[in-house]
């Protein structure tokens, strides 16, 4: 278990909407720092000037998918120990599977509950090393 609380929250999303109540329930419910990157092209900037505790990246975006951006984070120094949650509606768990070898730290299937969302990003958190 992390010795620090999980405050500080990147989350990749295309979609407005979801970074909305994503935004929202982190922050009022969750009592986290939230930073939403709507293009994941520029992602790996944002998360290196925003300094995250965990990542959370949407599976299915333009331009690049979370697991490219995913495989690309590895690659960075900056950014290769950074936590990372997929969060899928299309994912199989073969694919799933793969992701969590290479190293994620979990997964959250869509729809999910907005009210959940904090605890289960919690639940991740403590059973990292």
């Amino acid at each position: 278990m992390p010795a620090t609380p999980l405050t500080r929250i990147c989350y990749v999303e295309d979609d407005e909407d979801i970074q909305r109540i994503v935004r929202m329930t982190l922050e009022r419910v969750g009592k986290m720092t939230v930073e939403i990157v709507g293009d994941p092209t520029l992602a790996i900037e944002a998360m290196t000037t925003f300094k995250p505790d965990l990542v959370m990246l949407d599976w299915m975006m333009p331009k690049m998918d979370g697991p490219a951006l995913f495989r690309q984070m590895k690659l960075r120094p900056e950014t290769s120990s950074l936590p990372v949650v997929f969060i899928t509606a299309k994912a199989s768990q073969h694919d799933l599977d793969e992701l969590l070898r290479l190293g994620a730290a979990g997964a959250i299937s869509k729809p999910f509950s907005p009210k959940d969302l904090p605890d289960q990003l919690r639940a991740i958190w403590a059973k990292l090393p």
